[in-house]
């Protein structure tokens, strides 16, 4: 497959609380009932925690050293876990010693991670590229430290256009170089049958794709490999894989 226990003790040494002055802060909240697991809930499941972190590990050594900190996380259909392991990406490398993470909701026609997250918002993404809302009033502390959420907000169907839109080219390259210890991860559509995550590919550092096991035919994995040919894909992760 191409994240620690929370406590009170200090911050590891360099690494400052983080004081959040615009973006809402809520306090921890219960993930969705049927939202699988997510690493903020599991802090006692530590083979999910582990598994998180040696795909954490393997992003940043791939990336890290090249400056490249905008992923893009995507699946070949509907339905195999691309959006709970973008959220358990950021998570874990906002556990990271040295980094922080912006978990954002690209997929603008069915979005779930404030469903996912609880998070009690309508307002996010399509609310700043359409209705020019400033960004620092959708932005979300979810109650982790270091973790930032931009919510998608309200379904649109003009969606490949907007994602397509100088605004939001403009909006990732501002992202990726604000901060740079912050590593952005983007939910994005499935790429089968759909053109949006192809349109955003394009923006992104690097492209991580989800595949179900189980689910996942060889011949809709070909094609979306082939889709893909040319993007930064930087690894395949296997979900729901059958352990030994």
């Amino acid at each position: 497959m191409l994240s620690q226990r929370g406590t009170k003790a200090p911050p590891p040494l360099g690494l400052e609380e983080v004081q959040y002055t615009q973006t809402q802060v809520l306090g921890h909240g219960a993930a969705a009932p049927d939202s699988g697991q997510i690493l903020s809930q599991a802090d006692d499941d530590m083979e999910l925690t582990d598994c998180y972190a040696l795909l954490r590990t393997q992003v940043l050594q791939r990336t890290r050293e090249k400056g490249q900190n905008t992923i893009m996380v995507t699946s070949v259909g509907k339905g195999e876990g691309k959006t709970l392991t973008a959220i358990n990406l950021a998570m874990s490398m906002a556990k990271e010693m040295v980094h922080t993470a912006l978990l954002v909701d690209t997929n603008l026609r069915d979005p779930k991670i404030a469903e996912y997250l609880c998070l009690d918002t309508t307002k996010g993404l399509a609310d700043y590229l359409v209705s020019d809302i400033p960004l620092f009033e959708l932005l979300i502390n979810p109650g982790m430290q270091k973790l930032v959420v931009l919510p998608a907000g309200r379904p649109i169907t003009i969606s490949t256009e907007i994602l397509g839109s100088p605004r939001m080219r403009h909006l990732v390259q501002e992202m990726k170089t604000k901060y740079p210890e912050r590593y952005v991860i983007f939910d994005c559509p499935h790429l089968l049958d759909m053109p949006d995550s192809l349109v955003f590919s394009t923006y992104v550092d690097h492209v991580i794709l989800v595949v179900e096991a189980g689910k996942t035919t060889r011949g809709d994995l070909q094609k979306t490999l082939s889709l893909l040919e040319g993007k930064p894909l930087l690894g395949i992760v296997m979900n729901k894989a059958r352990k030994e």
